[in-house]
């Protein structure tokens, strides 16, 4: 516990060495290093499948308030949070230092805000992760993916990469005590999580989509020259990208 606190407390002053005004990839690259250093402080043992992508948007199932932590220390990233999130000690400052795009859920003229912001991060070259189920679960299954944050990635023509996440304990059950959802309380919850022995974090990325490139048309049974961003379309591939991130997830499950 003392070094998970040394560790937060060296990162926020490595934030404030940033250069004034410094972009969302240098914010990024802070959080991984402070990352990389806390899940080794909590005993977070993580294994990655695939490539993770340098740029584009990064598409996940959500199980916990560990993920960020396991994504940013996977790959240099920012993040689309629920605007809850930037309330809460500690990693809400950590999450608003790190670039994060907070929504407010519900509110569909915050979520046209939101999209502009995520757009300059894809044009900027600064992997986005959204988790598009827009809720946290208990593992047991993957939700249905809301599309509408998906609609910048369109517009950019960035790949896209599903991606799953999963938790694995040897001295308990990660569905309660990993996974954070439902009514569960957040601080008697982190401490049991900071308790466990070790906690096998598996992320594997998928293989990215482009959607304006023609494969990516003929997936959907689309003519090669038709125009992607209409409503039908960013739907069609939030299914698209659902099923993906449910294969990935079940190639986690079977490799347990």
């Amino acid at each position: 516990m003392s070094s998970l606190l040394w560790i937060a407390v060296s990162g926020l002053w490595r934030h404030r060495k940033l250069p004034r005004g410094a972009s969302r990839a240098e914010c990024a690259r802070w959080l991984h290093q402070t990352c990389l250093r806390g899940i080794c402080a909590i005993g977070v043992e993580l294994s990655v499948e695939g490539n993770p992508p340098a740029h584009g948007l990064i598409v996940s199932n959500h199980v916990s308030y560990l993920d960020i932590a396991v994504y940013s220390a996977a790959v240099p990233c920012v993040f689309v949070s629920k605007a809850e999130v930037e309330e809460w000690p500690v990693i809400g400052r950590y999450a608003r230092w790190a670039g994060t795009v907070f929504v407010r859920r519900h509110d569909r003229s915050d979520a046209a805000r939101a999209n502009v912001s995520v757009g300059d991060s894809l044009h900027n070259g600064v992997p986005v992760v959204l988790f598009p189920e827009g809720t946290t679960t208990d593992g047991q299954r993957v939700l249905r993916f809301h599309s509408t944050m998906l609609q910048p990635a369109i517009d950019a023509a960035a790949p896209i990469t599903p991606c799953a996440i999963r938790y694995e304990l040897s001295d308990g059950d990660a569905a309660h005590e990993v996974c954070w959802w439902g009514d569960m309380t957040l601080a008697p919850h982190l401490w049991n999580l900071l308790g466990k022995k070790l906690i096998h974090a598996k992320v594997v990325f998928g293989e990215r989509v482009i959607p304006r490139d023609p494969e990516f048309h003929k997936s959907l049974g689309m003519r090669p020259d038709a125009t992607v961003g209409a409503l039908s379309d960013r739907k069609d591939l939030s299914r698209l990208l659902h099923d993906r991130v449910v294969r990935l997830y079940a190639r986690l499950i079977d490799g347990s």
